[in-house]
């Protein structure tokens, strides 16, 4: 039985080992914000969860009565809210352009995200040519890694927090990005290094590199 939420409280409904709770949970470490943290099976969600959450999935995050459940919502939201330190830039042109790097990478038919989701559902066949996929688009943006500390920026954006998981799993998804990507290992290493980071991993997401 999972308890009722306080309508005070900021408490985000988290998979173990989902790449999006994983974003959410790096963030909210990043921003230092009290949080109850509670762990679901992404297949058995409580019923009330279900019924009090429209989207029915996970990350599911309730905040002042409010029940926020799309990743990109969730992380301006956060941001918002929570504006120190901000992982969003003021400018307008800037935002849209994180913006559109987030629906890149996490939200559109060939992101990176749905990359890994073949590689950890679909058919060998359909494994193995994500994996192709995914490790030429890192390849391919190798001058961008380099450019600036965090990807395209002078200070962390959520951007870097998507990355940051996803980068975390490419051991466990077999992606070995060799000589030509050590711009972006270079890359995940300062993020890792992070306290936030390390705060935001589950135990058996530590595991995984």
């Amino acid at each position: 039985m999972i308890n009722r939420p306080n309508p005070s409280s900021t408490i985000l409904y988290s998979s173990d080992d989902d790449m999006q709770s994983h974003v959410v949970r790096f963030i909210m470490a990043e921003k230092n914000i009290e949080r109850e943290v509670v762990s679901l099976d992404i297949h058995k969600m409580p019923e009330e969860i279900l019924e009090r959450s429209p989207g029915q999935v996970i990350p599911t995050l309730f905040d002042r009565g409010i029940v926020l459940y799309d990743l990109s919502v969730i992380m301006e939201y956060l941001d918002e809210r929570f504006p120190f330190p901000p992982l969003l830039p003021v400018d307008p042109i800037e935002k849209s352009e994180k913006r559109l790097l987030i629906f890149r990478f996490t939200r559109s038919v060939d992101s990176w995200f749905e990359q890994v989701n073949i590689i950890e559902t679909g058919s060998k066949k359909e494994a193995n040519e994500a994996r192709k996929v995914l490790k030429s688009n890192l390849i391919e943006l190798v001058p961008l890694f380099e450019y600036k500390p965090f990807f395209k920026s002078d200070d962390m954006t959520i951007v870097d927090a998507c990355l940051a998981v996803l980068l975390w799993r490419l051991k466990k998804l077999d992606i070995d990005l060799g000589t030509p990507g050590k711009a972006v290992t270079g890359y995940a290493n300062r993020l890792f290094a992070r306290d936030s980071f390390k705060e935001s991993l589950t135990n058996c997401e530590k595991e995984f590199n």
